[in-house]
C-alpha cells in the first residue's frame, strides 16, 4: 500500500494493518494492529507470503482446527495459546487465512482426500517489534518462536486427546460430525495414534540436549536428521542437533552469492527444498519405489515464493516512531565503519556498503552463463571471528551411511557405503529438487527454469559455483540490522550494543522472546516472562565470544556507530 492511501484506511482500520510512513497518529493505532513499514510488499503479496504452501504436512488440517490445548478446553489454535510459542497471531486475517491460522502456518491441498496443515517460510522470517504500545511488523525478519516448545505442545495436545474419552468424543464430533458411526470413530482414534507416534519421533530426533528457547533452531540438523535418518531410514545417520542458529533475515539473500550463516547455499531452489524438508515434507528415497525421488516440495510455489523474497525490501528505521537519527553522530559513525584501527579491518571490508549509485561489490558478469552478478559475501574462516564453531563444525565434518541408496549415487560416488554429509545431503536433496520441477503445474518455461535456480549457472568452460569455504561463517551486508536481535549466528548477543563490548562485558545469561524494542541499544528488552527463555551462554553451542570488533571504542564513538548502522 501506498502512503497516499493511508488516509482512505485509517478510518476503517484496514483488516491487513496499516503501511507505516510518517503517519503523525501513530499512537493512536490499536496496538494489536500491525504498523507495517514499507518494504515494497502489497497488502496481497504479504498474505501470499504467510500462507502460501510449500509441501510441509504436519497434521491433518480438520483435525488441527479440533485438536484442544493439552490441560484447557481452548482450541490449541487459540491466540492465547499460539503466543505461548512466541508464533504471530493473524489478528485481523482476511479470506487468505479464513480459519485464522498462525502467520507461517498453511492449508497444504488435499492428499489422498484430506487437506493438512503444514509450515511456510513466514513462520520463521517473520516478526513483530513492540515499542510504547505500538506493534511494528518486520517482514522477512528473524522469528521469535520456540520450535520445540509448539511440537512438544502439539504432541501433549494429542496425547490428551486419545487418553481422555470427552475430549476425544468432542475431537470426532467436530473431524467426522455428531452422528458418525462407532466404527468411523475408532478409525479415526487409530489414525490419531499412529500420526502421533510419527510426530513424536520427529520431535525426539529434533531434540536437542539443551533448549533452543525462542528465535532459534539447529536447522541443518534438523534437515539432516529428516533426510539421512527418517528419508533414507538409516538409523545411526541421527545426531543429536545441538547447533542452535537464529533464524536468518531475508531481505537481499536472493541477491547475494552465498547463503546460510556457514555460506553453504547458492541454489536459492536446492535451499528451499532441503528447508521444506525439514519441516515435515518428504522426499521417497527407496531405491527400490518406482516413486524414488518423489517428493512433497512444491517447486511452482517455491518459485512464487522466492520470487517475493527477491522483491521484499529492507526495513528503513521508522524515526517518526522509535526516534531521529542523529545525522551529525551518525556520520562520524559512518567515518568509524569504514577506517581500518588497531591494525584490524574495517567494518566495510567485510560487511560492504553500497556505493553512491547503490550497488554493492559484486561478482564479475562474464563468469556467469546469464551475464548475473551477486553480491560478494565474505566467508571469515572459524579461527578469525571467534565465535561459537559448533554450527560451522557439524555441517562440515559429519559423515554419514548411505543405506540404500549407495547404488544410485552419482560416479565417482556410486556405492560408497559413507560420504561427508554436506555432499550426500546436495545429491539427495538435488534429486527431490529435481523430482519437484518435474512435477510442477503448469511447467517451468526455459527462462523461469533459470530463475528457479537463481540464475546460479557459471559460462561455459567455468568450475561450478561451489561454497568456498564451509569452517567459516558469513559476513554479509548490514541493511536492515536494526530489526534482526539477537545477534551472532547463534543469537548469543542481546544487542548491537552489547556486540560492540569486549566479549566478557557481553551478558551472560538474558532472556529471549519479549518483543519490547530497546532503542538506544538496538535489541529486545531482556527481562523474565511467561513465555521468555532464559538463554545461559556458557552452554554448548550458546558461546557468545568472538566478533572482537568496535571492543576498543569508547561510548560516545559506540553510540555513533549504532546511530550510523540505524542508517543502513
Amino acid at each position: 500500500m501506498k502512503i497516499k492511501e493511508l488516509a482512505l484506511c485509517m478510518m476503517a482500520v484496514l483488516a491487513t494493518g496499516t503501511v507505516y510512513g510518517s503517519q503523525p497518529n501513530a499512537k493512536n493505532i490499536e496496538p494489536k494492529t500491525p504498523i507495517y513499514l514499507d518494504q515494497q510488499w502489497t497488502n496481497a503479496e504479504r498474505q501470499k507470503f504467510y500462507f502460501t504452501p510449500q509441501g510441509s504436512y504436519l497434521i491433518p488440517y480438520a483435525w488441527y482446527l479440533a485438536l484442544e490445548s493439552a490441560n484447557k478446553r481452548n482450541p490449541f489454535n487459540d491466540p492465547k495459546n499460539i503466543r505461548r510459542y512466541g508464533y504471530l497471531v493473524d489478528e485481523h486475517y482476511s479470506s487468505d487465512n479464513p480459519d485464522k491460522l498462525p502467520v507461517g502456518f498453511a492449508k497444504e491441498p488435499v492428499v489422498q482426500g484430506e487437506a493438512w496443515l503444514g509450515y511456510t517460510c513466514a513462520a520463521c522470517h517473520t516478526n513483530d517489534i513492540r515499542y510504547k504500545g505500538q506493534t511494528v511488523r518486520v517482514d522477512g525478519a528473524p522469528a521469535l518462536a520456540d520450535f520445540t516448545a509448539f511440537l512438544d505442545g502439539l504432541n501433549a495436545a494429542l496425547d490428551s486427546t486419545l487418553n481422555n474419552e470427552k475430549r476425544f468424543n468432542r475431537f470426532a464430533n467436530a473431524v467426522l460430525g455428531v452422528n458418525s458411526d462407532p466404527a468411523a470413530r475408532l478409525n479415526l482414534k487409530n489414525q490419531v495414534a499412529e500420526h502421533t507416534d510419527w510426530l513424536k519421533g520427529f520431535a525426539n530426533r529434533s531434540k536437542p540436549t539443551h533448549a533452543y528457547g525462542a528465535g532459534r533452531v539447529d536447522a541443518f540438523g534438523v534437515i539432516m536428521n529428516e533426510v539421512f535418518g527418517r528419508d533414507l531410514d538409516v538409523a545411526e545417520n541421527v545426531k543429536v542437533p545441538d547447533a542452535p542458529v537464529s533464524y536468518p533475515f531475508l531481505w537481499g539473500t536472493p541477491q547475494h552469492d552465498f547463503v546460510q550463516w556457514n555460506g553453504s547455499a547458492f541454489n536459492p531452489f536446492g535451499r528451499n527444498v532441503g528447508e521444506v524438508l525439514g519441516t515435515f515434507g518428504r522426499v521417497n528415497l527407496d531405491i527400490t519405489s518406482p516413486e524414488f525421488g518423489k517428493t512433497t516440495a512444491r517447486a511452482r510455489e517455491l518459485f512464487e515464493l522466492e520470487r517475493l523474497v527477491a522483491n521484499l525490501d529492507k526495513p528503513r528505521w521508522p524515526e517518526a516512531l522509535l526516534g531521529q537519527i542523529d545525522q551529525a553522530s551518525a556520520f562520524r559513525g559512518q567515518v568509524l565503519y569504514t577506517q581500518a584501527h588497531n591494525g584490524e579491518e574495517s567494518c566495510a571490508d567485510c560487511h560492504s556498503l553500497p556505493d553512491s549509485t547503490g550497488h554493492y561489490p559484486s561478482t564479475p558478469p562474464e563468469e556467469n552463463l546469464f551475464g548475473v552478478t551477486f553480491i560478494k559475501t565474505h566467508m571469515i574462516p572459524l579461527a578469525d571471528i571467534g565465535t561459537d564453531p559448533l554450527m560451522a563444525k557439524n555441517f562440515a565434518l559429519r559423515s554419514v551411511k548411505t543405506g540404500n541408496a549407495a547404488p544410485v549415487l552419482p560416479a565417482p560416488f556410486t556405492n560408497a557405503e559413507n560420504l561427508p554429509a554436506p555432499l550426500l545431503l546436495s545429491i539427495l536433496v538435488g534429486t527431490a529438487a529435481q523430482n519437484s520441477i518435474l512435477d510442477a503445474q503448469p511447467p517451468f518455461s526455459p527462462l523461469e527454469s533459470a530463475e528457479l535456480i537463481g540464475y546460479r549457472q557459471k559460462a561455459a568452460g567455468l568450475p561450478p559455483y561451489l561454497p568456498p569455504n564451509l569452517l567459516a561463517y558469513r559476513a554479509r551486508p548490514l541493511d536492515g540490522i536494526w530489526a534482526t536481535a539477537p545477534y551472532l549466528h547463534n543469537g548469543s548477543v542481546a544487542s548491537l550494543y552489547e556486540l560492540l563490548l569486549p566479549p566478557a562485558e557481553r551478558s551472560q545469561v538474558f532472556y529471549v522472546g519479549n518483543r519490547e524494542f530497546d532503542s538506544d541499544k538496538i535489541g529486545f528488552k531482556s527481562r523474565p516472562s511467561k513465555n521468555g527463555f532464559r538463554l545461559d551462554t556458557h552452554l554448548p553451542g550458546n558461546s557468545n565470544f568472538g566478533h572482537i570488533y568496535g571492543a576498543d571504542l569508547n561510548e560516545d564513538q559506540r553510540h555513533d556507530l549504532l546511530e550510523f548502522l540505524k542508517t543502513l
